[in-house]
């Protein structure tokens, strides 16, 4: 479940307090929840994911994963880390202004998502990452309902816009 050295996050003892929207289904809930129960699946869970995303994503094991909103670019590669479009600092040509030598990660979403025709998935609005879920399963977090699940379409959903539109109610002249 978690590379040695790092802090223990038992799921249980963290769930109320991370559950940020509802389990994908009963059957994925109860899988995840079995699974916290037997920190060997967890552990397996969390290498069959680290397996695939981490060479194909360059993913930086967040247990937050975002990937479906940004191009299947992991925006946790930014060395500010940043997830919600870039700081400000990409210089002209696309290189960080932290590292001149590499490409901003934001400008390689952005690229990406315009070859894809995912530009709109760039407006959603992530939470700010929650390191107690570091070095965890995205999946099982995702199957818990701990973090919003994946998005594979184009288009956001009614509501995901960024910033959210503030509701102001009119009143009446009088």
């Amino acid at each position: 479940m978690l590379r040695s050295g790092s802090p223990t996050v038992r799921y249980r003892d963290t769930a109320a307090e991370l559950r940020q929207g509802q389990p994908m289904s009963k059957l994925s809930e109860k899988f995840a929840g079995f699974c916290e129960k037997h920190p060997l699946l967890s552990t397996c869970a969390w290498l069959a994911e680290n397996v695939v995303k981490k060479p194909v994503f360059r993913c930086q094991d967040c247990g937050q994963c975002v990937l479906s909103y940004n191009a299947f670019t992991c925006c946790m590669r930014c060395p500010k880390q940043i997830r919600n479009g870039p700081c400000g600092g990409t210089r002209e040509d696309g290189h960080c202004e932290v590292d001149p030598e590499r490409c901003c990660v934001w400008w390689l979403i952005y690229e990406r998502s315009r070859k894809l025709g995912r530009l709109d998935k760039l407006r959603k609005y992530h939470k700010p990452v929650d390191r107690r879920l570091e070095h965890t399963s995205a999946w099982l977090n995702m199957f818990a309902g701990k973090i919003e699940p994946l998005s594979l379409g184009t288009r956001l959903k009614p509501g995901e816009e960024y910033p959210p539109e503030p509701k102001i109610e009119q009143k009446a002249d009088q």
